[in-house]
């Protein structure tokens, strides 16, 4: 009798309850989705901590704090009764995706018992702000709602809702955006970036979790939660179809399970279908987006043996509605070359007003669909789940690949820990070997690391340490090649520069297993006299720029001796206090020896740290100087930034700077901003203010011309390469710059560079390094009254390390890293990205070899 009472209880108080919530309408004034209006990050933290403290299907989780210190926060949104045993849950969850010690009986009952766990990801580009408003409505709903659909959505599945993840970005973007409202520049784009340093790239960080906001969301993927779907909303541009989602367009990474992708390919088609139902229009599949790619949100999942969606709406300005003419609606890549109905486009749009409320409403009409098929087909999700993981594991001991190995001897050891660090936090198991191996053709040294594939993300092991054989896609048959969605390269051991090699027979070694990998140092560091810092550790210039930070004085080694390369760094430790020395040094993971020396010796040349300072567009889409800030960030480099009006203004850098930084960004961009700014603004169209349009400008050229003759030293960064040569007259031509991509094409791929150890910015490098290259760039050089050092240079055949080229040859003992004099200074041109994306450890020393006087 009193189960009885408890069950009325629970059941009649619900609808009373709920009504105590107050709606976002009711709380913000406005229905989500109005025209001109919008709620920041602060509101929409409150709403959903007055959710958690009112509602028993919700409950409020701080995942950490952003880049700028704010709240990121995560819905966890069930029935109540669920709710009521989330630890529960969450244990069975864990076992059907580690399922190591589960037999197929007792899956069975974990199947049975358990919820599917359906993250929604929301607002990662703050740009697309719709799913922002969203999410306060979507949580109001669920929290709330007595429907019958909802009510099974909730019996059957654990949400977990991420409101946005970009909490800064979101802020910045309404706040820029409200006030303009009512002005010429009302829906402009903010200029500056709305991740703090990663802007629209903040999507391309999901396998290396270089972002904080990467890492938090990696925890609930990877270590907590195991989400068996995950979909991610966003927003594309305006004149195209009104909104994708899966199939995705070819290629299909073949280390992707096909039934994965079929299950993937089942849930697009049905939300497809649900949303003719209720009229929507302009919904397309199967074009521009592709899941080859690792990186983003949504599809790195897919190597985990999850089912990651897409969505993209098409966009509005911010919140302001945009007008159609059907005659300025477009195709959307060559899968849909027209716009008009084929078959992965059945219900064109025809036209029309276009409004925030009109992105909203489809958005949450295809999540409802998505929970509701995984509601319904609970049992059949979560069992591909447990069973992808286990013949993942089976796999692992059946076919090669077996294993991994990551060699205790590395031409950079900090790099190695690194690379290991990476995959720990996407939960990669990782051991380490106790003794001497010795195989036909090699030795396996002790305390190597290892890494078998018989675990669950085989795929995504095997995907990311592998080199990328990106296939041949033309856009017609005999036509050029066509371009990817994004890159084609990402393998980790190449762009991290670690050597690894792999096991083509199983392991059956007693191995122990590494949770936080690390360097094994010394547990004694030298306290007096003079020692050596190697650097060929790229923690070692993050140690040195700390000690000299604290006013020790470090030097740089003219010559080879005593066993110790030129370009070592030396202090003298007599004179510091030694424990914060040896803090310095262990805390970085960077060994340091006694380096015996003659009576009185002095080396020739003391290291200072140079004034640098980075060039800062105020454009869209130019991401390569916010990774920098971030890469010097990480390794205690000071820097200064410089925009447009400091080259108009100051009237000489070399007061302010010693080392002028571009990074990847066209020759015309740095020189006159916007190409649609300069040719005159589209009636209609925000304004931008006048003081964030243009470029350098000729005087921005003028200065740095003077900057050389002051004797400053200045870096370009891949497309930058082409400032110094067509805008400054360097003697140098890029041989592919306006070629035809039928002749050359690498959209993202590694590439082997030749270095000289002649020049001082190898320090540190063997004779080979493997770098990135995204833009057409190979140069050739002309006669010169100055030595010219040719720092970098391509092979004469077989360059490419991974992803795809057409027309490798042209890059045949073309250079691609020049040192060239100019006036009393130095130009540094690199044909290729140094810093792509924060992930190519192993060429930032040809940035580093660059800082310092």
């Amino acid at each position: 009798m009193r189960k009885f009472f408890i069950i009325c209880y629970f059941l009649f108080s619900l609808p009373l309850f709920s009504q105590s919530l107050q709606s976002p309408e009711q709380t913000f004034g406005f229905r989500m989705g109005t025209d001109r209006k919008l709620i920041n990050w602060d509101q929409i933290h409150s709403y959903f901590k007055m959710l958690d403290k009112h509602s028993t299907r919700v409950n409020l989780v701080e995942l950490g704090k952003t880049t700028l210190n704010r709240p990121m926060i995560m819905a966890v949104i069930s029935s109540q009764t669920t709710m009521a045993n989330l630890t529960k849950y969450k244990s069975l969850q864990k076992k059907l995706a580690q399922p190591y010690a589960v037999d197929d009986y007792t899956a069975d009952a974990y199947i049975s018992e358990g919820k599917v766990i359906f993250l929604i990801t929301l607002n990662i580009h703050s740009t697309e702000i719709a799913s922002s408003q969203e999410s306060v409505e979507l949580a109001y709903e669920l929290a709330t709602s007595q429907d019958p659909k909802i009510k099974k959505i909730l019996d059957n599945i654990i949400i977990l809702l991420v409101p946005s993840l970009n909490p800064d970005g979101q802020d910045m973007i309404t706040k820029w955006y409200l006030k303009d409202v009512g002005t010429e520049y009302e829906g402009s784009r903010m200029p500056m970036k709305y991740h703090h340093y990663a802007d629209h790239d903040n999507n391309r960080d999901w396998f290396f979790f270089n972002l904080i906001e990467s890492l938090h969301v990696a925890k609930v993927l990877y270590h907590e939660w195991f989400p068996e779907v995950i979909l991610d909303q966003h927003q594309m541009g305006y004149s195209r179809a009104r909104f994708f989602l899966p199939p995705y367009a070819d290629p299909v990474n073949p280390n992707v399970s096909p039934l994965l992708m079929a299950q993937v390919n089942m849930l697009g088609k049905h939300v497809v279908a649900n949303l003719h139902q209720q009229d929507f229009k302009g919904v397309v599949t199967g074009t521009i987006f592709n899941a080859y790619f690792e990186g983003t949100m949504s599809k790195t999942p897919l190597w985990h043996n999850r089912i990651g969606i897409l969505t993209e709406a098409a966009s509005v300005h911010v919140a302001s509605p945009i007008f159609f003419p059907k005659s300025s609606l477009r195709g959307m890549g060559i899968d849909l070359p027209e716009y008009a109905q084929q078959t992965n486009f059945l219900a064109p749009w025809q036209g029309g007003w276009w409004k925030l409320r009109d992105i909203i409403d489809i958005e949450k009409a295809a999540t409802y669909s998505m929970l509701d098929l995984a509601a319904t087909y609970k049992e059949d999700f979560k069992r591909t789940f447990y069973n992808l993981n286990t013949e993942a594991i089976a796999k692992g001991t059946t076919e090669p690949p077996f294993a991994y190995v990551i060699p205790t001897k590395q031409n950079d050891p900090n790099n190695a820990i690194e690379l290991l660090r990476r995959l720990r936090m996407a939960n990669v198991r990782i051991y380490k070997i106790n003794e001497n191996i010795t195989l036909e053709d090699k030795i396996i040294r002790e305390n190597s690391f290892i890494i078998p594939l018989a675990q669950p993300s085989r795929a995504y092991i095997k995907d990311i340490m592998e080199a990328q054989h990106y296939p041949f896609l033309s856009e017609y048959p005999n036509g050029p090649p066509r371009q990817p969605y994004d890159v084609t390269a990402w393998t980790l051991p190449l762009q991290m520069g670690v050597e690894t090699f792999v096991l083509n027979e199983p392991v059956d070694w007693q191995l122990e297993l590494v949770n936080s990998p690390k360097l094994d140092l010394a547990e004694v560091y030298p306290d007096s006299g003079w020692v050596a810092i190697e650097r060929r550790y790229n923690h070692s210039y993050k140690a040195v720029n700390q000690l000299l930070r604290s006013g020790a004085l470090v030097y740089s080694l003219q010559e080879n001796f005593n066993g110790f390369p030129r370009g070592t760094f030396l202090t003298n430790l007599d004179a510091l206090d030694s424990a914060k020395v040896a803090s310095i040094f262990k805390s970085n993971e960077v060994p340091i020896s006694s380096f015996p020396v003659p009576e009185n010796f002095l080396p020739e040349k003391e290291i200072k740290k140079n004034k640098i300072g980075i060039y800062q567009p105020w454009l869209p889409n130019v991401y390569d100087e916010g990774w920098l800030r971030l890469i010097f960030d990480n390794f205690d480099f000071d820097y200064g930034i410089l925009h447009n009006e400091d080259f108009q203004s100051r009237s000489k850098l070399i007061n302010h700077f010693d080392v002028l930084i571009f990074g990847n960004q066209s020759s015309k961009s740095i020189v006159n901003g916007l190409e649609k700014e300069a040719n005159g603004q589209t009636i209609g169209s925000p304004l931008r203010r006048k003081e964030y349009t243009g470029g350098i400008g000729t005087i921005g050229l003028e200065k740095i011309i003077q900057f050389f003759q002051d004797g400053g030293t200045v870096l370009f960064f891949g497309e930058a390469c082409d400032l110094a040569i067509e805008e400054l007259n360097f003697p140098a031509t890029n041989i592919l710059k306006d070629i035809p991509k039928e002749e050359y094409f690498a959209p993202g791929s590694i590439f082997e560079l030749i270095l000289s150890k002649q020049s001082n910015l190898t320090y540190g490098l063997p004779s080979q390094v493997a770098i990135y290259k995204s833009e057409p760039l190979a140069l050739k050089l002309d006669l010169y009254n100055k030595k010219i050092i040719e720092t970098g240079y391509f092979g004469e055949k077989n360059v490419l390390l991974s992803g795809w080229v057409v027309g490798e040859k042209k890059l045949n003992n073309k250079i691609g890293l020049v040192e060239i004099p100019v006036g009393n200074g130095l130009a540094i041109l690199y044909a290729f990205r140094p810093n792509h994306r924060g992930q190519t450890y192993g060429t930032f020393k040809l940035i580093f070899n660059a800082l310092y006087q």
